[in-house]
This record gives C-alpha cells, structure tokens and sequence, in this order.
C-alpha cells in the first residue's frame, strides 16, 4: 500500500526540533507496518520531496510564506497516485486545498492529523497571519468533502464535520536516551525545553521563583531554558528585573550530545503553563513525551492526556490560568518523588513511557483504521 506523509512543518531545526523526530518516527513505523512511504516536508526553505526513496526539491517557499510553494508541489503531484495520504495540516488556502483535491481525485484516500485543536488561539499577531487565517477559515468547509477522518489528540467525536479517530501524542521510546542522573543534593534543576511561544507561560514560573526568595525561601532551585523563540526576550527580562540571573540560564538552541548533558542534570521537565491563552484545557503536548521518556517527572499547567490512564505520581499539576505558580508546592513534589533514587525513578517512569506513549502503541487507531 502506497502512503504520502505530506506535512508542512519545517525541519531546517530537525535536530532539536521534538515535531521533525516525531514525523520520522510515524513514517517509521508505517513502514514498519509494510507501508511504501513517500513524504513531503520543508528545509531550508525549499519543499522536499522524497518520492520513491529519491530525493529532489518541488519548490522553494518564497518570502510570503507556503502558498507559493503549494502552487509548485501541486505541479509535482498532478498526476501521482497513492492509496492514502497522511497529512499533518498546515492552514489551508487555495492552493494547499488544491493539492489534497487533486491527490483525493488521483484515488487517495485522506486521513488530516490536527496536532492542536482548537488552534485558533494560536492565531500569530500581523496581516500576514490574518490574511492566512482568513483564507483557512474559508477553506476549512471544504475539508469534508475530501477527508475520511480527523486524526485529532483532543476529545472531540467530530471536527470540521468529519468524523474523528482519537489518538495519543507519542515518540520513539527507544531513539530517547534515558538521564544519567546520580546526585545527592537536595537542589532543584527545572527543565524547559521548547520554541518559547507565549501559551509556555514560563512567566508563571519566574514570577513564582522570585516570590519564593522574597518571602525567604532557602533551597537551591534553577531554571534551564533550552531553545529560542518570541517569548526569549520576555522572560529574559523578567529574570534581569526579578534579580533572578544566579537561578536561570539560557541556552539557546542545542541537540544532540549537548542536550543529553543538560537534560542529565534536570530533576523535573516544565510543560506548559500557559494553555489557557489559546483556550486549550486538554494536552497531549509532545514536549511531555520526551520528558518522560527521558525518565523524569513533569510539571503541567493543563490537564495531560496520559495521566488519565495512569497514576499521577510522576505529574504535578497547577491550574490553568495565569497565577503565580507556587514554588513551595514544587519542593514538595520533588521531595517527595525522589524518596527514591533519581536512578530508580528514571527507569519506573521510561518504562511507563514506553507502555503507553510510544509512537508504535499511540499510532495503533490510525493502523486499525487503514486495515
């Protein structure tokens, strides 16, 4: 059987980048699976497509955004034939739409991953994103005519008028290397990991931190920021007024070996805090799942798909508004998941990961589904 993973996303970062290892990761299992997998992507500005196991380039997107690309890949794609396509949506307009109607009229058969829903609230500031977004609403009526099913994490029966297959945000397991972490010390290192949007609401945390050494806190908790993005600069500033600098550091962007050695000394992994800005109440962030897989606790500010199946143990959960998130309540939830070694609680909780969020586990819906 014959697949296209069309996607949109940008994998000039693939490295570092949790989407790009996630997307390999589906395309691995569906071969896996016995799939013949071609699949489409975006790097350093071009469209790739790799058609047949070669690789050649169907466009460059030019400096207003995908659409030109679209016109490009649909030229590319005019006269292909495949059993189904496997799209992770980028926001349509004329041209995207064209091309998934010009693939369904080929025979294909459609299957939409919608990785955040609602997204609206991630609507970007500027015309540009206006103008984007008002063509994906125009756009977005049209999806059933030609779509067979949602791939959604959310809890919605149906979007968009089509029906929905509900699965988990999952990861290779076993492409994660697991934390090495053997300290003895009662210190606390906080892990952010992430392309810093304003719905991280890592403001949350800092304000958090400064109220805790105003009001006298003594234990030595530090913050690691990895990665960049718009809200880089606020936060930043927020630590310089705070007085904060002895407690965070920046990194910047990082992968590989680099990574492994930062994440070998964090204690607990920060997932968003911010979701209430994009009026989301349910996550099944990704960034959660490399947290776990890794081997370490996490800290929420929303409601984790996964943790509806398993204890909480290894979840601390603050609400989903923009309150000041209470640092004392970290010490306690540290202190208490580290009664037992970091090495211990390392190995229960990847073995949990590999359990119920690898790609191969969450991905069973969609098999069943083409099957």
């Amino acid at each position: 059987m014959k697949i296209l993973y069309l996607s949109t996303w940008d994998f000039t970062n693939e490295e570092s980048d949790g989407v790009c290892k996630k997307i390999y990761s589906q395309i691995d299992v569906f071969k896996k699976k016995g799939y013949d997998v071609d699949f489409i992507y975006i790097k350093d500005g071009k469209i790739v497509y790799r058609d047949n196991g070669k690789q050649k380039i169907a466009g460059k997107v030019g400096n207003i955004k995908k659409t030109p690309a679209y016109i490009k890949l649909y030229k590319s794609l005019k006269h292909k034939k495949y059993d189904w396509i496997y799209n992770r949506y980028g926001m349509l307009d004329p041209f995207y739409y064209r091309v998934l109607k010009k693939l369904y009229k080929n025979g294909a058969r459609i299957l939409i991953e919608i990785p955040t829903y609602p997204y609206a609230g991630e609507k970007p500031k500027g015309i540009l994103y206006q103008f984007m977004f008002w063509w994906d609403r125009k756009y977005i009526k049209y999806l059933k005519n030609i779509t067979e099913r949602i791939v959604t994490y959310s809890q919605d029966d149906e979007i968009f008028g089509i029906p929905t297959i509900h699965v988990m945000n999952g990861i290779d397991v076993n492409s994660v290397k697991p934390v090495i972490n053997v300290k003895n010390t009662d210190t606390i290192n906080l892990l952010m990991v992430a392309l810093m949007q304003p719905h991280h609401g890592y403001e949350r945390l800092l304000y958090g931190l400064k109220q805790y050494y105003d009001e006298g806190g003594l234990r030595k908790i530090f913050c690691h920021f990895v990665g960049d993005g718009p809200e880089r600069i606020l936060y930043e500033e927020i630590v310089k007024a705070c007085n904060l600098e002895e407690h965070v550091h920046f990194y910047g962007m990082k992968g590989g070996k680099e990574l492994d050695e930062i994440y070998n000394r964090a204690d607990i992994g920060i997932c968003s805090l911010g979701c209430y800005k994009k009026g989301i109440y349910w996550s099944s962030e990704l960034k959660a799942r490399e947290y776990l897989a890794k081997g370490i606790p996490i800290i929420s500010g929303i409601e984790v798909d996964i943790f509806s199946l398993i204890d909480k143990k290894s979840l601390l959960q603050f609400p989903n508004d923009g309150s000041t998130i209470n640092i004392n309540k970290i010490i306690e939830f540290y202190d208490e998941v580290y009664k037992e070694s970091h090495r211990t609680v390392a190995k229960n909780i990847r073995r949990m990961a590999q359990n119920y969020i690898d790609i191969e586990a969450v991905m069973r819906p969609v098999f069943n589904y083409l099957e």
